[in-house]
């Protein structure tokens, strides 16, 4: 029997040796992976971060776009509106001119229009030959406020054109028996064709003209930082 104890404690023991040697081998195989897990949770960490800070990044690029353009929007808006504001006061102080001052200015827009009627007559007949079809004298039409000054205009239009041609200031007139759908200016016929040279139309064409310039002198360019 003691030979049976003998051979069991040999048994036990080596088997506890066995086992430390398990238990550490486990140990140490625990710790490796332990080490392995941590480095890739930091990597995960570390391209979370990295991913993150690019879509901030990335955000802020947005929202300054978004801000820039916005601003953009609300400035050309600004301008818009601060053109047209222009452009109204202008057609408002023609409006407002006295009868006086009025009278020449329909007078000036008469003349002009029949005059660059009559040139153009003129011109396609020496390209051409040929006579343009109507009946030989301008209807000018004006609105029911200004029906009254038709003589006077038509007599201021005549003196105006004489200057540009002795045979222009001797064009016939006649003033429409019914008004213009127009708030101001006139509407100029000759045969078929009608010369729109109500306020409103002036100024629309000035606009195309001008507004280029006028938004310039208005806003004229920033300085640029150095």
């Amino acid at each position: 029997m003691q030979n049976l104890d003998k051979i069991l404690d040999k048994i036990l023991s080596d088997a506890r040796e066995e086992a430390e040697k398990v238990l550490d081998a486990a140990r140490q195989e625990c710790e490796a992976i332990e080490k392995e897990s941590d480095a890739r949770v930091q990597s995960v960490i570390e391209a979370a971060q990295a991913r993150a800070s690019r879509e901030e990044a990335a955000a802020v690029q947005r929202a300054h776009s978004t801000a820039n353009m916005k601003k953009r929007e609300i400035l050309l808006a600004a301008k818009v509106g601060m053109l047209s504001k222009a452009f109204s006061e202008a057609e408002n102080y023609l409006y407002d001119l006295s009868q006086e001052d009025y009278c020449v200015f329909l007078a000036h827009l008469l003349a002009d229009a029949a005059v660059e009627r009559l040139q153009t007559v003129q011109h396609l007949q020496e390209l051409y030959g040929e006579e343009e079809v109507c009946d030989g004298e301008f209807l000018l039409e004006l609105s029911e406020k200004d029906r009254e000054l038709g003589p006077l205009v038509i007599k201021a239009a005549k003196t105006f054109m004489k200057r540009v041609s002795p045979a222009y200031g001797k064009t016939n007139f006649t003033l429409a028996e019914e008004s213009a759908p127009i708030r101001g200016g006139l509407i100029l016929r000759y045969g078929d064709i009608a010369s729109n040279c109500s306020v409103e139309a002036v100024i629309n064409g000035l606009r195309e003209q001008m507004e280029a310039k006028i938004a310039s002198i208005l806003f004229p360019p920033e300085p640029v930082s150095q």
